[in-house]
């Protein structure tokens, strides 16, 4: 069977999935979803779980692509690497809200299915790949020594507890707009250390008279004025 064929059926799942929930839905209605046969359904996937769990580790192999590509890119810090871990996060969630809503139900799978065996070589090798990228950073410290259960927690669950109440509309801005904050806190758990991403935000603009004076090429004040102006404090970054 075609790749293809797979690929509707998970999809017509995860439809499903997020209008009626795990539990509600029947292999059945997944099949008259994706419009394929019986055979070819049970072809792919002998259960409801197995596509739940194919579908899982397919959205997170989609999640985990924005990482991939952020660590190719080789950040020059862990403040780089920090912000733009968050913001693919965010943005992903953005791009593929029922894929988020899917992941957040299902909550995990079982480890030793098949496709808990497949997430987990997935999981470990982009680990080992943040680990390889943070040695340096850790030897020289400008990164805390963690383990990545607890950097995982540090970065990423903030994350998540913003995402599931965007999800659930709770929230009505973009998740963009918290990216900042999130970073900023994130940033001080790995470095240990008090920052802003942000540039500060300067002091209010005051108002202010300035005197005025037209002088003749020889030096001599020949008119002057006042005049109010507003005037915006300098910073001193």
């Amino acid at each position: 069977m075609s790749t293809d064929t797979s690929q509707r059926i998970l999809e017509a799942a995860l439809a499903c999935f997020v209008e009626m929930g795990y539990e509600q839905t029947t292999t059945a209605r997944i099949r008259e979803q994706s419009g394929v046969s019986n055979g070819a359904l049970f072809h792919h996937f002998p259960t409801k779980e197995a596509i739940a769990d194919a579908l899982y580790v397919e959205a997170m192999a989609s999640y985990q692509e924005g990482l991939w590509e952020l660590l190719r890119g080789r950040p020059r810090s862990a403040r780089a690497a920090v912000r733009g871990t968050i913001a693919h996060q965010l943005q992903w969630t953005e791009a593929n809200p029922d894929r988020a809503r899917f992941l957040y139900m299902r909550g995990h799978l079982d480890w030793d299915s098949p496709q808990g065996a497949r997430l987990q070589k997935l999981n470990r090798d982009l680990a080992d790949a943040y680990r390889d990228w943070m040695a340096p950073l850790i030897e020289s410290g400008r990164v805390r020594r963690m383990s990545m259960l607890m950097l995982t927690a540090v970065v990423t669950g903030p994350v998540h507890a913003i995402s599931r109440r965007w999800l659930a509309g709770q929230l009505q801005a973009p998740l963009a707009s918290h990216l900042d904050e999130l970073a900023d806190a994130a940033v001080g758990a790995v470095t240990g250390k008090q920052g802003s991403t942000r540039s500060q935000a300067l002091p209010p603009a005051h108002s202010g008279r300035i005197t005025l004076q037209l002088r003749s090429d020889g030096g001599e004040v020949i008119a002057e004025g006042e005049a109010v102006a507003k005037l915006n404090p300098i910073s001193a970054a």
